[in-house]
C-alpha cells in the first residue's frame, strides 16, 4: 500500500469530532459516496511528520488484529456502547476540530485524523491517476469476498449489532475464560465495560440469534465472528465448536457456513499482506510467516498466492 499522506485525504474527510483525546472521523469516497467511521488517539508531540514515519514494524498479530477490529468498530457502528463518530455533515476539517479537554495542537489533530484513516486504508484504493483514495467498490473486481459481504449486508440494525457483539464476546472466550490481552481486544471496538457485562453473563442465546433480521446479514455476521477468530494465534478447537453453534443458531446451512469460513480467512491473509510489503516492498521472511499461518488456518498455498496476487493487483504493486 502507498504512503498515506494527509494531503491526499482531505477529499476524503466527510466530518471530524474530537472528544477529550480521541478523534472520531467520517472518510467518504469521493466517486461512490460510500462511507467509513475511524477513530484515532490524539497524541501530544505527535504530528504528521511522526505519523509518516515508518520506524516501527508492526508483528504479524498486531497487523491482523488492527486489520480486523476496524471492520468490527465500523460493523457495531460505533453505537454500541457510545462509541458515536457523528456525522457532521458538511463541516470544515479545521471548523470541525474544536478543542474539548486536553489542549491539542492543528498538526496533532490532523495526525490522529491521519492514523483513523490509515486504520481503514484496506477500504480504499489509491487511483495515482487522479491522486485520491477512492472505495472498493470503484474496483469491484479486486474486491475480497468479506469486503463484498459487508458491502451487501451491512449489520445496521440496533439489535443485531447487540447479538454480533455478543457473539464475538462468546467467540473469544470460547474456552470459558477471557485474558487481558482478549479483554483489551475487544475493548477496541466496544466499552470494557459492556465486554465485563456480557462475559460474565450467558452466552447468546438459541432465541437471541433466532431474533436476528432474516436474510445475508446473518452471513455477514458469522463472517465478521469467524475473521475474529482467525486472528488468533492458535484457533482452538473450542472457538470452531462455538463458531458451529452460531451458524445453527442463525439458520445457516454447513455449505454456506464454510463459504463464510474461507472469505473470512482469506480476507485475514489479505490484512497480513500490509505485514509482507511495508512501504511497498517485499520482505520474504515476512512473506514466509505469512504462508505459514495462511496453511495453519486451513488455507492452500495456490488460494494464498491469489489473495497476495489480488492484494498487489490492488495497491498496485508489481
Amino acid at each position: 500500500m502507498p504512503a498515506i499522506k494527509f494531503e491526499d485525504i482531505q477529499k476524503n474527510i466527510e466530518s471530524t469530532r474530537q472528544d477529550g483525546s480521541v478523534m472520531y472521523c467520517v472518510f467518504k469516497c469521493p466517486v461512490t459516496g460510500n462511507k467509513v467511521e475511524s477513530q484515532a488517539t490524539i497524541q501530544e508531540g505527535r504530528g504528521l511528520a511522526d505519523v509518516a514515519k515508518k520506524s516501527v514494524k508492526r508483528s504479524l498479530f498486531w497487523r491482523l488484529r488492527y486489520g480486523v477490529s476496524s471492520v468490527v468498530r465500523s460493523a457495531l457502528g460505533y453505537g454500541l456502547a457510545g462509541r458515536v463518530a457523528g456525522d457532521v455533515a458538511g463541516a470544515a476539517v479545521q471548523g470541525a476540530m474544536q478543542k474539548q479537554g486536553p489542549s491539542f495542537s492543528d498538526d496533532e489533530k490532523n495526525a490522529a485524523v491521519l492514523q483513523a484513516f490509515e486504520s481503514v486504508a484496506s477500504r480504499f484504493n489509491f487511483d495515482s491517476k487522479n491522486g485520491q483514495w477512492i472505495s472498493s467498490d470503484a474496483a469491484a473486481d479486486l474486491m475480497t469476498d468479506f469486503a463484498v459481504q459487508l458491502n451487501n449486508a451491512p449489520v445496521s440494525q440496533n439489535y443485531d449489532r447487540g447479538v454480533l457483539a455478543h457473539m464475538l464476546v462468546g467467540v473469544a472466550m470460547a474456552d470459558g475464560q477471557l485474558g487481558d490481552e482478549e479483554k483489551a481486544f475487544l475493548s477496541g471496538f466496544m466499552e470494557s465495560s459492556k465486554v465485563d457485562s456480557l462475559a460474565s453473563g450467558p452466552p447468546v442465546s438459541g432465541a437471541d440469534l433466532a431474533e436476528v433480521s432474516r436474510g445475508p446479514v446473518r452471513d455477514t455476521m458469522l463472517m465478521i465472528a469467524w475473521g475474529l477468530a482467525c486472528t488468533d494465534k492458535d484457533l482452538a478447537e473450542s472457538e470452531i465448536s462455538r463458531l458451529s453453534e452460531l451458524a445453527k443458531g442463525l439458520g445457516i446451512e454447513e455449505t454456506r457456513a464454510q463459504e463464510l469460513k474461507a472469505h473470512a480467512i482469506k480476507f485475514v491473509i489479505d490484512q497480513a499482506m500490509e505485514h509482507v510489503y511495508p512501504d511497498q516492498k517485499l520482505d520474504p521472511t515476512a512473506q514466509a510467516e505469512v504462508y505459514q499461518f495462511a496453511k495453519l488456518l486451513g488455507l492452500s498455498r495456490e488460494d494464498a498466492e491469489r489473495v497476495e496476487i489480488r492484494y498487489r493487483k490492488r495497491n498496485g504493486l508489481i
